[in-house]
Order: C-alpha cells, then sequence, then structure tokens
C-alpha cells in the first residue's frame, strides 16, 4: 500500500497528523477522531482535494487520514470502525472508491493510525466532474465517538485541473487556458506552477526556464519526449498509426497527437477538440 506522503502532494501538506489540544488527547475516556491541520491557517479542516491530474502515473491512489485516539494507550491492539455517509458522497463505491474495511486496527500502545482509503480515477467523468466521500468515524466496543465535531472528513476528488492565478500572468507565453495544456505543461515543464508575479527579477530567470520547457516540448513532443524517460513518460503508436504522449504507470491516460502535412508537425487538441498551438 502506497502511503499518501509518497503518493503526491494531496498531500501531506494537508493530512499529516498534527498535536491537538490536550483537553482531546487526555481525555478520560476512550474515542477516537480525524486529526486534521492546515498548517497555513493553523486551524483544523475537515475537507480535502485531490486532483488525479497532478499524478499521470496513477489511475488508483490510497489517501491516508490520520485517526487518533482521546484517552490512555494500551498494551494491546484495539479496533475502530468508521462508514460512509450517503448524505452527502456523490462517489460510487466500486467505481470510484473501494469499500470500507469492517474495522481499522490501533496498534498497541499507539496513539494514532491512519485510516486508509482507495479511490480510482478512471471514471472517464471525472475529467469533466468531481465526486465526494463523505466519512464518519463510528464507536466500537473499544472507542467511543464523543467527539461530533471531530468525527467526520469530507474528501472530493476529480480528474480535471483548474486554472490557476498565474496562467493570466503568463498568457502571453502559455496561451489561451485549457486543461490539456496545463496538464501537458505539469507533464513537461519541470513544476506545477509559477510565479503570481512577473516583476520579480530574482525568480523571473526560473520560470523563463520552465516556460522554455514546456515551448520546446510541443514544438516537437515526439523527439523531445526522450527527455522525460527517467519520469516515465514516452511516446506510444495505436494500431491506426495516431502517436500518443503517456506515462507507462498509466495507460489509461494518453495524449493523441495530430499530424499536420501543412507543416510536418504533430500537435495536440484540448479538450473542446482544439489544436493546441505553441506560443
Amino acid at each position: 500500500m502506497k502511503k499518501i506522503i509518497a503518493t503526491g502532494m494531496f498531500s501531506w501538506i494537508l493530512l499529516m497528523a498534527c498535536k491537538k489540544q490536550d483537553d482531546l488527547v487526555f481525555r478520560e475516556n476512550n474515542n477516537v477522531y480525524f486529526d486534521f491541520t492546515d498548517y497555513i491557517k493553523n486551524t483544523r479542516i475537515d475537507s480535502f482535494f485531490y486532483s488525479f491530474a497532478l499524478f499521470p502515473e496513477k489511475s488508483i491512489d490510497t489517501l491516508l487520514l490520520p485517526v487518533r485516539i482521546s484517552g490512555e494507550r494500551a498494551s494491546y491492539d484495539r479496533w475502530f470502525k468508521a462508514q460512509v455517509i450517503a448524505e452527502g458522497t456523490t462517489a460510487l463505491v466500486g467505481l470510484h472508491y473501494k469499500m470500507l474495511d469492517s474495522a481499522y486496527k490501533i496498534p498497541a500502545d499507539s496513539g494514532r493510525t491512519f485510516l486508509p482509503l482507495i479511490i480510482s480515477g478512471s471514471d472517464p467523468l471525472l475529467l469533466d466532474t468531481s465526486v465526494v466521500i463523505k466519512l464518519k468515524l463510528m464507536a466500537s466496543s473499544a472507542f467511543g465517538n464523543d467527539f461530533p465535531s471531530y468525527d467526520t472528513a469530507k474528501v472530493t476528488f476529480s480528474n480535471r485541473l483548474e486554472q490557476p492565478l498565474w496562467w493570466v500572468v503568463w498568457e502571453s507565453d502559455l496561451g489561451v487556458y485549457s486543461r490539456v495544456k496545463h496538464e501537458l505543461f505539469i507533464r513537461t515543464s519541470g513544476t506545477t506552477e509559477l510565479q503570481l508575479d512577473n516583476s520579480d527579477w530574482q525568480s523571473t530567470p526560473k520560470t523563463l526556464f520552465y516556460l522554455r520547457q514546456f515551448r520546446a516540448f510541443m514544438m516537437d513532443p515526439i523527439a523531445r519526449a526522450a527527455d522525460y524517460k527517467d519520469k516515465g513518460y514516452a511516446i506510444g503508436q495505436e494500431p491506426d498509426g495516431t502517436y500518443y504522449f503517456y506515462n507507462t504507470g498509466n495507460l489509461n491516460k494518453k495524449y493523441p497527437l495530430e499530424h499536420s502535412t501543412a507543416d510536418g508537425r504533430y500537435y495536440f487538441h484540448d479538450e473542446n477538440g482544439n489544436r493546441i498551438v505553441p506560443q
């Protein structure tokens, strides 16, 4: 099983367990609660967003949701329960996520563990919409559920990206936004985001490097794909002769290329069928 710390940025920043208020940890009664903290705002959060579009090598991922106990630790394994709340959940079991186990273990002498939530991004509808899974911790023979403000979690996920603010700043170099172009930028530029200020002389050279990397790939994707072999990317060919760019870790995600007889070059198309022309 892959931990979220290894699967990508969704993220350990948001999901890593953090020290909670002492009045929860040291309550006399044994209870379980989700232990989420937004480190930037230093506040508890219960909603998270994940996009498979950020991780092209994955069609399935495991999100590790941190769970903590209040009360005393024990010298033996104990078990807690969780369930999906039908109200508010739009994801379909079997299609978008794996059914939860009947119980999850708190190891002996431990005060915390992770609830593994296995999600799938293979549904084509996730390219256009997001789905939600709402979870609730339940009482068991070992643990109560006395913290209603801390017993739920909502995970929203899709296989699409949204236009970031920095795209407008660098639109003269990137061109009109599309999700496919955004995905290709992430795959080939060497970064997932650009600075919001194009007047910062210290960081602008690095940004221009990323833009040049992206443009060079888009100008000749078949030749330049070899530069990304160490990242798992390659050019494949369909039986009809059509070339496509893809990650060898996820054969479900392909970026077809159209050959232009007018100039002899290969072009990608965006989600609306429009040719993506390098700037």
